[in-house]
């Protein structure tokens, strides 16, 4: 019999009869997969001294494992909104490997570090304000922009903005009851008929160190110019709704997104990303947010 090796995924706990059969879910359904190989995923949010209490995905059913040692951690938990829980665990956390490190999460939440970040590597992104006394001038020579919270997530408090409208310099944070400074990013305008188009792309790296690049999602609105799916955008797959010339260059752009994080300090203990980018009018993908 194979020695199983032990992973903990961070994720809020949800009790078994909650949740569907692992064969219902892509992430159960690699759980599956990655038994067979010897290797125990265990889902849950409760860690002491370097071992985690779960859930483990079995054929049809969901299995509750307590104080089970790990060998590693990999970070999909809600930070943001449950950040006393979210301290609570990396506080039991230290000396297990981390995938998608602390470093890099918070790299990726702050919007204006991680564009800095991208253009240092060479990266084209929309031009980004950070400084609320330069928003009405930038914003009159852009023509239009989004402001945005510079933690946010969602699409919470993001609107398009044009002159003379109201530039406040904290806007709604993804943490209900909270604010974060506001940032003007300059809006790159879409195919004649859309208000926005998006594109969001899964990688997710290879043992080998090599990225896949999962199916292209699209998600698109004839009225909200922020496209995002918890606003009710439409989702469509990228081989649906785009054309070959922008497949091939949003591959390109990934790819220089992916080499330009993995060569960050804690780039290697990087696992996936989301890379989000919108549509001009050509179909061009620029980046706008990892």
């Amino acid at each position: 019999m194979v020695d199983l090796v032990s992973i903990g995924v961070l994720v809020p706990f949800q009790r078994t009869e909650d949740i569907a059969p692992p064969e219902a879910r892509p992430m159960g359904r690699a759980a599956l997969e990655l038994l067979n190989e010897g290797i125990e995923v265990i889902f849950g949010d409760t860690l002491r001294a370097g071992r985690m209490s779960g859930v483990i995905a079995r054929p049809g059913r969901w299995e509750k494992l307590s104080d089970i040692p790990i060998a590693a951690l990999h970070d999909r938990f809600p930070s943001q909104r449950r950040s006393e829980k979210f301290g609570e665990i990396l506080a039991q956390s230290k000396g297990l490997t981390m995938g998608n490190p602390l470093s890099l999460t918070m790299l990726c939440r702050d919007k204006t570090k991680s564009q800095r970040f991208l253009e240092t590597a060479g990266i084209s992104m929309p031009a980004l304000e950070t400084d609320p006394a330069a928003f009405p001038d930038r914003l009159r020579e852009w023509g239009s922009a989004f402001l945005k919270p510079r933690y946010g997530a969602l699409g919470t408090g993001v609107r398009r903005v044009r002159p003379g409208d109201d530039l406040p310099t904290r806007i709604e944070s993804v943490v209900p009851g909270r604010t974060d400074p506001s940032i003007l990013q300059k809006a790159v305008e879409p195919e004649p008929g859309w208000a926005g188009r998006s594109v969001r792309v899964l990688c997710q790296r290879e043992p080998s160190g090599q990225w896949t690049l999962n199916e292209p999602v699209v998600r698109q609105s004839r009225e909200d110019p922020v496209v995002n799916a918890a606003r009710g955008a439409q989702v469509r797959a990228g081989s649906d709704v785009l054309s070959g010339a922008t497949r091939l260059e949003l591959r390109r752009r990934c790819q220089h997104i992916c080499a330009a994080m993995s060569a960050h300090p804690t780039g290697l203990s990087l696992v996936e990303m989301g890379l989000d980018f919108v549509l001009d009018a050509e179909g061009i993908p620029w980046p706008i947010e990892v």
